[in-house]
């Protein structure tokens, strides 16, 4: 267990830590529904936002990579990225070192989309926006800080 305050009970601790769980739960919810709505004034879906993001301008990845990155199943990726290559927004193509391999590569019009829907996403229009810069810079320390793993 994590080294307690002075005078702090493993009661109190636990309760601290449930609170702060659950304002996380409600923050993750609340950012999630923020990205949903943005992705759609954008016509894309939430999953097909998050490709875009994945996908680095210049930079090819194969469907499998993708499918990493985003925790997500391949097999229903391939829907996802042919309704990008629909909008325009990505192409696939051959993989420079494996033949049954595509890579999927962002267009012109991928990255523009792409560069509006970032600062829209990480503009003050969010859940985050309400804090200052202060305090978003002590949330980012505490959030490296938790999700840091422990040396073995």
């Amino acid at each position: 267990m994590a080294k307690l305050r002075a005078g702090a009970s493993d009661s109190d601790h636990l309760r601290l830590e449930g609170e702060v769980v659950g304002l996380w739960f409600e923050m993750q919810a609340r950012l999630e529904a923020h990205f949903s709505e943005l992705a759609a004034q954008y016509k894309l879906s939430p999953v097909q936002a998050k490709v875009l993001l994945v996908l680095q301008p210049e930079t090819a990845m194969t469907m499998r990579s993708i499918a990493g990155a985003l925790e997500y199943d391949a097999s229903n990726l391939t829907g996802v990225v042919d309704r990008l290559e629909e909008m325009g927004a990505v192409r696939r193509q051959p993989h420079p070192s494996d033949r049954r391999a595509k890579g999927v590569v962002l267009t012109a019009e991928g990255q523009r989309v792409r560069r509006a829907f970032w600062e829209r996403l990480t503009s003050n229009t969010g859940p985050l926006g309400r804090l200052r810069d202060g305090e978003l810079v002590s949330l980012r320390r505490l959030l490296s800080t938790a999700l840091r793993r422990p040396a073995h």
